[in-house]
């Protein structure tokens, strides 16, 4: 039987995603993770089987973390010209650029 997962993104933390096996449900999560991540905002559920891709984890560390955890926090690295660019744009009190206005600086 494949299991849903509800994956959030955080509104504070660039490429940052929480993935929970139940909608809206955070109580089990850490309190200081949560202050971190910030007011979760809904991306999409799908059903986690065996052979389903991910992006950057594979199904087995999903599962094992949601068994083990109740959660998986997802945070995806920058690469160093996107943080440079970032630092640069928070130097400047602007804010973060998306991958797709990055990549227009190097074409």
């Amino acid at each position: 039987m494949d299991r849903l997962v509800y994956v959030y993104k955080s509104r504070r933390k660039l490429r940052t995603f929480l993935y929970v096996p139940e909608k809206d449900v955070f109580s089990h999560i850490p309190s200081g993770l949560m202050d971190a991540f910030g007011a979760p905002e809904f991306v999409m559920v799908f059903a986690l089987h065996k052979e389903r891709k991910l992006q950057k984890i594979t199904p087995e560390e999903l599962t094992k973390a949601l068994d083990e955890k109740g959660y998986l926090l997802r945070i995806d690295l920058e690469s160093e010209e996107e943080n440079m660019l970032n630092q640069e744009s928070a130097r400047r009190g602007l804010p973060p650029l998306e991958k797709e206005q990055i990549s227009d600086y190097f074409h």
